[in-house]
């Protein structure tokens, strides 16, 4: 006898009563659901954890007088702190990037910091997070938060700094802040390797709550690098797990090549030490395979390097007065089109591409690379540019360190912006052979980049583009999107606003720069996009952000997290579940 599919999902339903059952749909539950877990279960989750459950407030809210914490002197204080990605970072549910309709600090007049005067009357919109946090400082913690939404078919969000997408509402968070390990290992062993082995390198132990700026300081400390991001307050695990570029990549690997041991927490609930000689389907999976899906990471291990020696060097290049926006970007693509070859003699680094003024930038590192080694390699690109000294002018510098902290130190001591305004992006691995024809390349600068001119639509900012020259080419036998090790230049397209800006501007210019993600895939079809950093627009996500992987890591998902304790947008097995417009995750009908 063959069950109907509704069948299924009903007797699905009731042999797991944490599930709603909302219309023969398979859903997680949500606070006003008759599954959601009534107060006495909270209680008993806050009393295993010793206390540390928090009911989440969003901490704008003491800015919203009908709320009860309503605190004029404290709504002062979050109008300081708003735009500081550390502040967010040490709030358990604030994140960076808030949604749209969030709960924004507002003005004694009702409106917002971004200048909706509508945000007071709309009201504080905590709907959009977390509704619980397991304030986490020990691995049972970790551990209790997951099985109970596990039992409970509660959604689960993972948080260390905000600075990404951590944040789902209606859910209970983890947040991974505390979690602060920090050892340095001269020879390190992981677990199930014979200490006589080669398997011994050096490393650095690090919490799940460590930062970017932290993990650098410390391994200085040891007159050693580890490889982490661009952006001082970055989570070390969430960056690497995604795969991971920054100013040392290019020379020892991507985020994910460091890995050596990661220890997780298993959707399951289970306590497991990950690396190449056991848990290593997991180890895999962890290594380049997005972050925030496998389980909870609570420390990862990442190989160290000796301390270098760094040379940088700086270019910017703008348009002279009367050059128009065809010859200058011509010189754009020239600048871009030597990247490759910049590449395979030592150097990586970043671009910025921005205007009106039109200013292209390139920022290239060398290490262990002396001024006169930097110099013989881009003598030729600096010859071609003095040929168009009527069209742009140049500038070119070179600066020495004698240790990379010191580069670290003085121009890295930034942080992101938190609580950007809205905006989109598009995004593409492109590989050398999308850049190099000068002709083309400039044709397409020129149709997505920033015009000659400041837009004539007062809310829009104009477009800027963003180059990431810091990929590996080394073969490591992890989950990173195999695009990466072709990419010479990790391409974004942006564009911002402000949260006022109204509808049909916004409409405008989502629709202009989905042309542009098109542009994008067109000139490097077979490419891909990075997991962090994809954009806006990514059709056929799974071959796009995982390449030929993905099978492999949706058998390791399945194998790990069978019930979908974790899900996050466009990451593994994501599809199988949807989220509805009032925030329910519902399981698809043939998953």
């Amino acid at each position: 006898m063959k069950l109907s599919l509704s069948c299924l999902l009903l007797l699905s339903a009731l042999l797991n009563p944490a599930f709603a059952l909302i219309n023969a749909e398979v859903c997680k539950c949500l606070p006003n659901d008759v599954c959601w877990p009534k107060d006495e279960a909270w209680s008993q989750l806050n009393s295993t954890i010793n206390g540390r459950l928090i009911r989440s407030k969003p901490p704008a809210s003491v800015c919203y007088p009908q709320e009860s914490n309503y605190d004029a002197e404290a709504c002062s204080r979050v109008f300081e702190n708003w735009e500081s990605s550390y502040w967010h970072a040490d709030d358990p549910i604030s994140i960076d990037a808030p949604p749209r309709y969030a709960c924004h600090p507002i003005y004694p007049n009702g409106t917002s910091i971004y200048g909706d005067p509508t945000a007071g009357e709309r009201g504080c919109g905590g709907d959009s997070y977390p509704v619980y946090v397991v304030n986490a400082s020990s691995i049972s913690d970790v551990q209790a938060g997951v099985n109970f939404a596990r039992r409970h078919s509660v959604k689960l969000n993972v948080k260390s700094t905000g600075h990404g997408r951590s944040s789902i509402a209606g859910s209970l968070s983890i947040w991974t802040h505390y979690f602060r390990e920090k050892e340095f290992h001269t020879h390190f062993v992981p677990q199930g390797a014979n200490s006589s082995s080669n398997a011994t390198s050096m490393a650095v132990t690090f919490g799940a709550g460590i930062l970017d700026r932290e993990a650098f300081e410390f391994a200085a400390e040891h007159d050693a690098v580890v490889v982490g991001g661009t952006d001082s307050t970055v989570g070390l695990v969430g960056w690497a797990g995604a795969g991971g570029h920054g100013y040392l990549t290019g020379a020892y690997g991507m985020g994910a090549d460091s890995f050596l041991e990661v220890t997780v927490v298993t959707p399951n609930g289970d306590i497991v030490v990950a690396n190449a000689y056991q848990h290593a389907d997991l180890f895999w999976a962890t290594g380049g395979g997005g972050a925030g899906t496998w389980g909870v990471v609570v420390s990862l291990t990442v190989k160290a390097h000796p301390m270098p020696s760094t040379a940088m060097w700086s270019l910017s290049v703008s348009a002279q007065n009367g050059t128009t926006a065809r010859d200058w970007y011509r010189v754009a693509a020239e600048v871009f089109a030597d990247i490759p070859r910049q590449r395979d003699l030592g150097l990586s680094g970043y671009q910025t591409l921005s205007g009106p003024p039109l200013v292209v930038t390139n920022t290239m590192f060398g290490y262990e690379m002396s001024r006169e080694t930097v110099e013989e390699i881009i003598e030729p690109l600096l010859q071609r540019l003095e040929i168009r000294n009527s069209t742009v002018k140049v500038d070119s510098t070179i600066a020495t360190f004698s240790r990379w902290i010191d580069v670290f130190h003085q121009f890295n001591l930034t942080q992101s912006v938190g609580g950007a305004t809205g905006g989109t992006t598009a995004a593409r691995l492109l590989p050398a052979s999308s850049i190099t024809d000068i002709d083309t390349f400039a044709q397409f600068l020129e149709s997505v980049g920033p015009s000659l001119d400041k837009p004539k639509d007062i809310f829009r900012s104009g477009r800027s583009i963003s180059g990431t020259a810091t990929g590996s080419s080394r073969k490591v036998d992890n989950a990173l999107n195999p695009a990466w090790r072709d990419t010479a230049v990790h391409f974004i397209v942006s564009e911002s606003w402000p949260h006022d800006t109204p509808s049909e501007a916004v409409d405008e210019a989502m629709a202009a720069m989905e042309q542009s993600a098109y542009k994008l895939r067109s000139i490097a079809p077979d490419s891909g996009a990075y997991i962090n950093e994809r954009g806006d627009f990514v059709p056929d996500w799974q071959k796009t952000l995982y390449g030929d992987h993905y099978s492999r890591l949706l058998t390791i998902k399945h194998k790990y997290d069978p019930e979908s304790v974790q899900w996050c947008e466009f990451c593994v097995g994501s599809d199988e579940w949807y989220e509805r417009e009032d925030g329910r995750f519902c399981k698809q009908s043939w998953a």
